[in-house]
């Protein structure tokens, strides 16, 4: 499986971290969104998509969004034994609101740095992952 995420969110950047840190059979590749290759071996994907969403490509098939931590917890051993939060269709709902929360706060950070304010495109302060 593959993840395409956003190398220059710190958002996405700790959450590919914390999956490193418990993906124990190293099943997830991660690529970034910004590494053009990846629209030329996946073209099912664009960056306008990636960029605005999360997406992961898993047997043939995408997932974007909150589909992508559902189908993490169905297959992760790290994650599985969270797997009964998405046993009922409102624990999906949930799952779906949680990750709509954390994606517009990556669009907020996207467009202004929480650290010094300032509007950032691929902007980094001394220390940062």
């Amino acid at each position: 499986m593959v993840i395409f995420y956003d190398e220059d969110c710190i958002l996405c950047k700790r959450f590919k971290q914390a999956l490193q840190l418990i993906d124990s059979k190293k099943q997830i590749n991660f690529r970034s969104i910004y590494d053009e290759n990846v629209y030329l071996e996946y073209p099912q994907l664009t960056f306008e998509q990636c960029e605005q969403e999360i997406h992961m490509l898993s047997e043939g098939k995408v997932f974007k969004g909150g589909e992508v931590i559902q189908e993490l917890l169905k297959v992760i051993p790290g994650v599985k034994k969270f797997a009964w939060l998405i046993e009922k269709d409102s624990s999906k709902s949930a799952l779906d609101a949680f990750y709509g929360q954390i994606n517009d706060m990556r669009g907020m950070q996207k467009k202004k740095c929480f650290r010094c304010g300032s509007k950032r495109k691929r902007h980094y302060h001394e220390g940062e992952l």
